[in-house]
């Protein structure tokens, strides 16, 4: 029996020193938390919405910038495209998607973070709940967005309004603009294609004309020597004349070609400037609104952040 007492007492004073460095444990999380993560959290988001309001004033410019472009005045504007053109608008187009997929990753890191941090709060804040619970007179074990302790009430409105930010929008305006840069890509090579049948047509009528040429000049020696009968000599004549009809169509050909050519470029031009100021505006608006909003929710969380301190100071939970 004896024995037995005193392994409970030594068991009863193994959980008392258990629980010491459990709450040992806990006030250093504690102290971290509220000494060290909420500063920090506090500190970015204020970094956050500086760099919000940053980029709101970027894409405004940028916007207004493209709206306010009538006509393009490079030295090359008027040209032909080749392929340098065409390898700019594929590079341009892979630097778009690379533009969409790093937008992405920050929109799907940032809410990774929060989640994580705000999933971590849920876990290791029982008490805090339990007490800001109570504290509200509220039934529900687990406090609201806005109605516990201060870090959760950030992290929790945090992740929420993440939720509600219009990203999808930019992620479809830079989709568009994708299908727009593809489009003009196609009408590039279409106009390259027709410059080389332009200039397939000009070499076969150049290598023609001087044939004819030839052929002329052989009519004229054989007239002036005397060697071929008149029978040959109105023959070949007469296979001048065709020939000279079959130049005269193909130059008519070669001008309808170079016409087409024309509106080719025309149109590459057009399409270019076209696609590209309603493009990059779309891409610039949607990102305007994507600043503004996460400009507001920074800003909202930074007053939350503040609320949530002087109510903690004062005792009270969070209410807004």
């Amino acid at each position: 029996m004896d024995k037995t007492r005193a392994e409970v007492r030594d068991l009863h004073c193994r959980i008392l020193v258990a629980i010491r460095t459990i709450e040992s444990i806990s006030q250093r999380i504690q102290k971290a938390k509220d000494e060290e993560l909420h500063p920090q959290l506090v500190e970015l988001l204020h970094g956050l919405m500086r760099t919000s309001k940053t980029t709101l004033e970027l894409h405004e410019t940028q916007k207004q910038a493209m709206l306010e472009v009538k006509s393009f005045t490079y030295s090359a504007y008027g040209k032909f495209s080749n392929n340098s053109h065409r390898l700019a608008t594929v590079q341009l187009e892979s630097e778009l998607q690379n533009w969409r997929s790093c937008f992405a990753q920050y929109i799907s890191a940032q809410k990774a973070y929060v989640k994580a941090l705000d999933g971590w709060l849920s876990k290791f804040n029982a008490r805090e709940f339990d007490f800001y619970s109570r504290s509200s007179k509220s039934s529900s074990v687990l406090p609201s967005q806005n109605n516990g302790p201060p870090l959760f009430v950030i992290c929790h409105g945090w992740l929420t309004s993440l939720e509600k930010l219009p990203d999808m929008s930019v992620m479809h305006a830079m989709t568009n603009f994708g299908k727009c840069i593809q489009e003009l890509c196609a009408q590039q090579g279409e106009e390259q294609h027709q410059k080389r049948k332009v200039a397939g047509l000009r070499k076969e009528l150049d290598k023609k004309v001087l044939a004819f040429h030839r052929a002329e000049g052989k009519i004229l020696e054989s007239k002036v020597s005397g060697k071929n009968t008149e029978v040959d000599v109105k023959h070949r004549d007469e296979c001048l004349v065709v020939r000279k009809d079959q130049l005269d169509v193909l130059r008519k050909k070669l001008d309808a070609e170079k016409a087409k050519h024309c509106e080719s470029m025309q149109e590459t031009q057009q399409l270019t400037l076209r696609r590209f100021q309603e493009g990059f505006s779309s891409v610039f608006k949607s990102l305007m609104e994507f600043s503004k909003a996460s400009l507001k929710m920074y800003a909202e969380l930074v007053v939350k952040s503040k609320d949530s301190k002087v109510g903690d100071e004062n005792g009270e939970p969070s209410s807004q």
